[in-house]
């Protein structure tokens, strides 16, 4: 499943089905972006005002990001509409699924009980063990390792709870991106992006039991060690060095170069080249002799 319709859907059929009030244009809707990848004939959504230039699309968001060219569907919770959206047009029209058989090199070894879905595609020289999962679309570039019980490219962890306090799950309509010489350790979860790509680049290492949730960018030659949580859109940095057990907030920065220690949460960005340890996660400081 990606992020195309399989047939073009309109923003006045999807307020409608909604409950919502449509302001503006009724254009078509082909495809999901994020706000920050806005194309014509997507649907994306803000929780507040943005500027979107001139293209025409169709918007879940507040009443003040009306505006001529654009479809507007208002909502005072633009995330949620935005994931009972996603259902809608999944159960309705549905997306566009992987239908086509993985496209693995010759040289590629792969392991017993291993499932590879459709349209993924491994590079040549990489090593697959066993029990691996890897999900449809998924791209694995070369020289790469994937260890036992790894899985990589299910859907994350991402709900919105509507008005009773009942938590509505987000379709996940990305993917995940590893580059080359990458490696990812056993029972490592790597989620595949909520509507971009979860992307591990060339040379990244990822050890044993850590958690990769959606939209996450793991930076060249980075390495992630056992049991780290990394949550959702965290961007770490080119050889960044992330130690057994930290904890990551959702869509903090790592910087290039930094540390974090032993079981450090972190809950604010931290510099490129810098050490940080603890919780909530400081920098380290030595002491004047």
């Amino acid at each position: 499943m990606d992020n195309r319709l399989n047939r073009p859907a309109t923003a006045a059929w999807l307020a409608s089905a909604l409950g919502r009030t449509l302001h503006g244009s009724d254009l078509p809707i082909m495809e999901i972006r994020s706000v920050d990848h806005v194309t014509e004939g997507a649907l994306v959504f803000s929780k507040a005002d943005r500027e979107l230039g001139s293209v025409a699309c169709t918007v879940i968001g507040p009443l003040s990001m009306a505006r001529d060219g654009l479809a507007l569907i208002e909502s005072d919770n633009p995330r949620l509409d935005f994931a009972l959206a996603l259902r809608l047009l999944q159960v309705k029209i549905g997306f566009c699924e992987h239908t086509e058989p993985p496209r693995i090199h010759p040289s590629v070894r792969v392991g017993r009980n291993t499932v590879i879905g459709n349209g993924v595609e491994i590079g040549e020289g990489t090593e697959i063990y066993h029990n691996v999962v890897i999900a449809d679309g998924v791209r694995i570039g070369r020289n790469c390792l994937i260890k036992s019980c790894a899985v990589i490219g299910e859907e994350g962890y991402g709900f919105e709870s509507d008005a009773s306090g009942r938590p509505i799950r987000i379709p996940h309509l990305g993917s995940v991106i590893i580059g080359d010489d990458v490696e990812v350790g056993s029972l490592t979860t790597v989620c595949r992006g909520t509507i971009g790509n979860t992307v591990l680049m060339d040379g990244c290492k990822i050890d044993d039991h850590v958690h990769i949730a959606h939209n996450v960018e793991v930076g060249a030659d980075a390495m992630v060690i056992a049991c780290a949580e990394v949550s959702g859109s965290v961007v770490i940095g080119a050889g960044a060095w992330i130690a057994p057990n930290a904890s990551i907030l959702e869509k903090r920065k790592i910087g290039p170069g930094a540390v974090v220690g032993l079981g450090a949460v972190v809950v604010k960005d931290v510099e490129a080249g810098i050490t940080v340890a603890g919780n909530p996660a400081r920098p380290l400081i030595k002491k004047s002799p």
